[in-house]
């Protein structure tokens, strides 16, 4: 494992990656380790959300090397929108006390973060070149 290519990336992809390092980490706890509905809960909750509208936000400012594109966006751009629509959502759920509404967008959302983060340990990307070398 090497940082060298962390460090010599961009500002927004640093923002990008540690903000996904955030949902990473903030995960296990929402989802299995704050009982729901406590301060804690909430609180980290929102740290969750603002971390996954970063990772989303800043994912518009990485070109796709995907080979079928509009200008710099490819397909995975399109779970950077979901993901937007899906953090709302989740939102307006938990303001009405929707309990199932609010749990299954963020299963969702956060199984769409996942099937994505998989994607960047490919050796052709930036997170496959840290951890497994270039």
């Amino acid at each position: 494992m090497t940082l060298a290519p962390f460090y010599a990336a961009p500002l927004h992809i640093k923002a990008h990656i540690l903000a996904a390092l955030v949902v990473v980490g903030l995960s296990p706890l929402q989802f299995w380790g704050f009982r729901k509905g406590t301060i804690l809960h909430r609180v980290s909750g929102y740290l969750w959300m603002a971390a996954m509208v970063t990772v989303a936000l800043s994912s518009f400012l990485i070109s796709s090397t995907f080979p079928v594109r509009i200008g710099p966006f490819g397909p995975i751009h399109l779970l950077s929108v979901l993901a937007l629509f899906s953090v709302v959502r989740a939102i307006l759920y938990a303001r009405a006390h929707n309990v199932t509404g609010h749990r299954q967008t963020l299963v969702g959302l956060s199984i769409g973060f996942w099937a994505a983060a998989a994607f960047t340990l490919l050796p052709s990307r930036l997170m496959g070149a840290i951890f497994f070398g270039s």
